[in-house]
């Protein structure tokens, strides 16, 4: 292992983005509390930190967005240009709410959005997963290939939350076209033209739902749209400015973030024969597989908080209006929470200690969901595929971000077990 330091890496550095972890490694190894991140803010990777700073929502705070509400223009911070400004006031209103939102206000939407998604809920929805799973793969089984991410992984979690946010199927590639460029445009680092493109999905995706919420507060269905559009907290029911980037933030979180957690899994498998050949024998063993694949690769390699005073973390001056980075994926490295953290072990005791889903206040409201998914994704491909590999002009490069993480394509190729 090189004896580089934390504070020579750049984590913006496409080599870092596709390999973060050597990087990780020197931030335990240092002890680093702190390091800053030219033009993006300052990456905290230490568990004992995160949870300290996740529960100081007053200092390290969610609502990064001003007045405006959450409108996903980048990180870097640069003034708006007039032609993405006009998109953006051509849109419906929306105000902070839930994620971009703290305690006490937070925690009335969250009560809200908890009254949805329910372990019942989940526990429903569990049949109609795996009709979808099984509906993707009679598209592929016959051809003996797969592009595993766009085929599969991409469309089990997009489908589920798609119909439980009252789209059609038939939507669901709008959906996720949608979906991808709001997440950029609150992950990423924008420029200009990015920055036209996601304004317009983000006005376009939100005038779609705030018909669907006016219509389903005149006629309730059974979906996910109507518990927002008719709930109760505290005797008043939210506005359709509190329940539309609710709505986003339910797109965002069920869509992508489980298709890196399928995508990253299956990644894990195929370099690791032997582990598929134990989960395929024993399917009870798949949620501690999960687990250890948010820890050891989460698919959310980090969140952002905004400091709201000047303040120290360690050493480290960070002053106000600065970005923080909450490392996830360098907290599941952690040596001081996990043993041989390098190391993935299917049987880790403590792997449910990660923070992949996040922590405090704001850990993930979909976690149960994400996991169900992730876990019928897994069970109904191994009922129907075997002599899964990888194939051979497979190229296995990830998606160039550092703040998710998770393969652009997976090529297998296989036999089908029926």
């Amino acid at each position: 292992m090189s004896m580089k330091k934390a504070s020579d890496y750049n984590l913006t550095d496409p080599k870092i983005m596709e390999d973060p972890y050597e990087f990780y490694t020197a931030i335990h190894n240092d002890n680093a509390r702190a390091v800053h991140v030219e033009g993006v803010g300052y990456w905290i990777g230490r568990m004992d930190d995160i949870k300290e700073i996740t529960k100081n929502t007053s200092v390290f705070s969610n609502s990064y967005f001003s007045e405006g509400g959450p409108l996903p223009t980048g990180v870097s911070g640069e003034p708006l240009e007039d032609d993405v400004k006009e998109i953006f006031n051509d849109g419906p209103k929306v105000v902070n709410a839930l994620w971009t939102t703290d305690p006490p206000k937070h925690t009335i939407h969250r009560k809200l959005v908890n009254k949805a998604f329910t372990g019942r809920w989940v526990r429903s929805m569990e049949p109609r997963i795996r009709d979808i799973a099984n509906g993707l793969i009679d598209t592929f089984i016959h051809s003996n290939k797969t592009d595993f991410i766009r085929d599969y992984a991409v469309y089990v979690p997009m489908i589920v939350i798609a119909e439980a946010l009252g789209m059609s199927r038939e939507d669901a590639g709008q959906f996720k076209i949608w979906s991808d460029d709001i997440l950029s445009g609150n992950l990423d680092v924008l420029d200009h033209n990015a920055r036209l493109r996601v304004a317009k999905s983000f006005v376009e995706a939100n005038k779609h739902f705030e018909s669907t919420v006016e219509k389903r507060r005149e006629v309730p269905k059974g979906d996910l749209i109507t518990s927002l559009a008719t709930a109760k907290v505290e005797g008043k029911s939210l506005d359709t400015s509190e329940v539309l980037p609710i709505v986003n933030t339910l797109m965002l979180a069920g869509n992508e973030t489980t298709t890196n957690l399928i995508g990253n899994a299956m990644g894990l498998l195929i370099k690791s024969p032997d582990l598929m050949a134990t989960l395929r024998n024993d399917y009870s063993l798949i949620p501690l597989f999960i687990n250890e694949v948010m820890r050891y690769d989460a698919p959310v390699q980090c969140l952002y908080r905004i400091v709201t005073e000047d303040t120290c973390i360690g050493e480290v001056k960070i002053s106000k209006g600065s970005n923080i980075m909450l490392g996830w994926g360098t907290a599941g490295r952690d040596p001081k929470y996990f043993d041989d953290p390098n190391k993935f072990d299917l049987y880790r005791h403590n792997a449910e200690k990660n923070v992949g889903f996040g922590f405090g206040p704001h850990i993930c409201v979909g976690l149960g969901l994400a996991k169900a998914e992730a876990r019928i994704a897994f069970e109904t491909i191994f009922d129907r595929l075997k002599d899964i590999k990888l194939d051979e002009k497979a190229d296995l490069s990830h998606i160039p971000t550092f703040a998710t993480r998770g393969y652009q394509k997976l090529d297998l190729v296989f036999n089908s077990n029926n």
